[in-house]
């Protein structure tokens, strides 16, 4: 058997459906990663073809969110595809923090912005949206990208409407957050 058939065949126990898209990793499954040099929190889900990932519920603004992603072995989330983008569209709005009452907005912070220039956004990683392999943008709550929320905070940072496509968002202000663990480094 392959690595790849291998791999599949262990992450195949665990999410089938989209409603319940991300379970946590099996002790056989953080065995067979950590061999491979991958350890992931057991806090941490998979999504059966897309990804390691974590939503965190507890609100933070962006550049603490990519320091607490960082921590943790991962980084914000970088949506590459439209499927990812379902996916992690799901993981939040099946989430209690969709529905917190007081929230100040129904985004959750990503992992890009337009930090040094004005309108050219880029990942973490310094790649554009559209090297990324995802550039689809929301139009709740207006067209977007734009540079001002209409309170004078300056939306430079990156998110993810609720629904599933990129928002910006101003730096300074909270929302929870999408960390993943990358496996891409990592041929099997």
């Amino acid at each position: 058997m392959n690595a790849v058939r291998f791999v599949a065949s262990i992450f195949c126990l665990v999410a089938v459906s989209m409603a319940e898209n991300c379970k946590p990793l099996t002790s056989k499954q953080q065995s067979f990663l950590a061999s491979k040099g991958i350890f992931v929190p057991e806090d941490y889900c998979y999504i059966l073809g897309i990804g390691i990932y974590k939503l965190h519920e507890d609100l933070a603004v962006w550049n603490d969110a990519r320091h607490i992603c960082n921590d943790e072995g991962g980084r914000l989330a970088i949506i590459n595809s439209k499927e990812e983008a379902e996916a992690l569209k799901e993981m939040y709005t099946d989430s209690d923090l969709m529905y917190e009452l007081g929230r100040p907005s129904q985004d959750v912070l990503l992992g890009f912005h337009d930090i040094y220039n004005e309108g050219e956004f880029v990942t973490i990683l310094g790649q554009t949206m559209e090297e990324a392999g995802f550039d689809e943008w929301s139009q709740v709550g207006g067209k977007q990208p734009k540079n001002n929320d209409g309170w004078d905070n300056v939306q430079n940072c990156g998110a993810m409407a609720v629904d599933g496509k990129l928002d910006d968002v101003a730096c300074g202000s909270e929302y929870g957050f999408i960390c993943e663990i990358s496996m891409s480094k990592h041929r099997f």
